[in-house]
């Protein structure tokens, strides 16, 4: 297993002392410091770890080859539940759902508690509109999937999990230059390693 965790970080980056512990740390397989509209640190281990004076969203995943992710990073606090919701239990949004035998069982919606889809799906609306936020999508069998927070949604994409379109879609409907601006962050991790597709696009979406 490997451990994808991504840390926003406040003030604009990160100092020496920070650059200096993480290259000593024997708990991290890889990490990278970056900006995608925000200063982020992303990193790999073989468990979850403790982060001093953040709170980073967790991923825990058995690496396949063909698989990507994407994270999206909002320029302010928003609720990605109405978008996670049409990425895994809506099969307009996501023609894998009806198509591919992979995940055609549906997805568990974690949200305060969990929710299978296709058969809770309205139970699970009736709980967002009273004020529930999806928190984690996970396959049937338990295996993760994404991870939400109010800044950062962090997707797995590709075999057993929605396509990369089919993840960004929601986002890319967007009309008009109203709503908050997201920060496109594509990758992928190999044996731990991590590598970013900087020729990917879009760099920007709006939710």
């Amino acid at each position: 297993m490997t451990c994808i965790s991504l840390v926003l970080l406040d003030g604009g980056g990160a100092d020496r002392g920070l650059e200096r512990r993480l290259e000593a740390s024997r708990l991290l397989k890889d990490h990278l410091i970056g900006r995608a509209g925000a200063s982020f640190l992303l990193t790999t281990s073989d468990g979850k770890l403790r982060f001093e004076g953040a709170s980073p969203l967790q991923l825990n995943i058995s690496e396949r080859d063909s698989e990507d992710l994407i994270a999206l990073i909002a320029e302010k606090d928003v609720d990605f539940s109405p978008q996670a919701y049409r990425i895994y239990c809506d099969p307009f949004n996501t023609p894998s759902l009806v198509e591919d035998n992979l995940v055609a069982d549906g997805f568990i919606l974690k949200a305060d508690t969990n929710y299978d889809s296709p058969e809770d799906n309205l139970r699970l609306l009736r709980a967002l509109k009273k004020g529930a936020a999806i928190e984690a999508a996970y396959r049937r069998g338990g295996e993760p999937s994404a991870a939400f927070s109010r800044r950062i949604l962090l997707a797995r994409c590709g075999p057993y999990h929605p396509k990369t379109d089919e993840v960004l879609r929601p986002f890319q409907q967007a009309k008009g230059r109203g709503g908050v601006k997201l920060h496109v962050l594509a990758f992928n991790v190999k044996n731990a390693r991590i590598t970013v597709d900087n020729t990917f696009k879009p760099k920007t979406a709006r939710l």
